[in-house]
């Protein structure tokens, strides 16, 4: 059993990311949500930090990230949320081998599961096709009321805008992660996330507080010190999949546009900090980072 593992895991739904390469202390850009990425002859682009969230304050954007947004020609953001796109994520989540859940949970494991989820909202027809993962996920996550959550906020007012609108993932890219998942790994997952739901709020509120600090360095503290209690390993094995190389491929997508300049780049808060994050891997690119929020 991955102890405490499923609270780590919720860090990574929220999206909040970040880079193991240092300490919190000495953590490259440890304050802020919105930096100016610059360089000479080029428009300027931004790359903010977002986190999953329906708490009033995020949604109101502070007056120089609205001023960013509307200024900016183009948004970027993790996975382009077209209903195309959300619907291949939801079909993502479902099993597609002609089992159910109940055939691959024990009994005892299949029941916390139908009452926790009930509790959600879920009714037990309409858990029965979920992948493990996927129901480790669901439960790990804060409960939803509006659904407006910041980068969907984001998306819809850019289209809005007739702003163009494209993702820097593709949703097989992001599922791919977990279902590369050995099936006892994904239902460590979900037994985890079932053990320790009564401290997710407790998490998510730590969450919310700092970001809305702009404290990232807080945010990698919080992070480390779930990491730190899977002495497994697979913590740090699935982290280097889940943060550093998609910091490194969303950057390299990035190319094109920051070339071009005019871009604003939303991207969960905690990819952006560290050594191996987003905001350093374009200073080695030549690129001028300066913080503005």
């Amino acid at each position: 059993m991955r102890a405490r593992f499923s609270r780590w895991l919720a860090l990574w739904m929220v999206p909040l990311i970040w880079s193991m390469a240092v300490a919190a202390d000495g953590l490259p850009f440890s304050r802020g949500v919105l930096f100016q990425v610059e360089r000479e002859g080029v428009p300027v682009s931004y790359l903010f930090g977002t986190i999953h969230s329906e708490d009033k304050r995020v949604l109101a954007l502070p007056g120089p990230v609205e001023q960013a947004f509307i200024t900016s020609s183009r948004l970027y953001v993790e996975v382009d949320m077209e209903p195309a796109n959300l619907f291949a994520s939801v079909a993502g989540m479902m099993l597609d081998d002609g089992r159910k859940i109940s055939d691959i949970l024990e009994p005892s494991l299949y029941q916390r599961t139908v009452g926790a989820a009930a509790k959600r909202g879920l009714p037990e027809v309409a858990l029965r096709h979920y992948k493990p993962w996927a129901l480790a996920m669901l439960l790990s996550l804060p409960p939803a009321e509006t659904g407006e959550f910041l980068d969907l906020v984001l998306y819809q007012r850019a289209r809005a805008m007739n702003k163009q609108v494209s993702g820097l993932e593709t949703i097989d890219e992001q599922l791919g992660l977990f279902d590369a998942l050995s099936e006892d790994d994904q239902i460590a997952l979900l037994q985890d996330a079932l053990n320790n739901l009564d401290q997710l709020p407790t998490i998510f509120q730590a969450l919310l507080d700092r970001y809305l600090d702009r404290d990232l360095a807080g945010l990698v503290e919080i992070n480390q010190q779930l990491v730190d209690r899977d002495k497994s390993g697979f913590a740090d094995r699935f982290q280097v999949k889940l943060v550093d190389e998609r910091n490194q491929r969303m950057v390299e997508r990035l190319a094109g546009p920051l070339a071009e300049g005019g871009a604003f780049v939303a991207v969960g808060a905690l990819h952006l900090p560290g050594e191996r994050g987003m905001l350093r891997l374009l200073e080695q690119r030549g690129y001028r980072v300066v913080r503005k929020y």
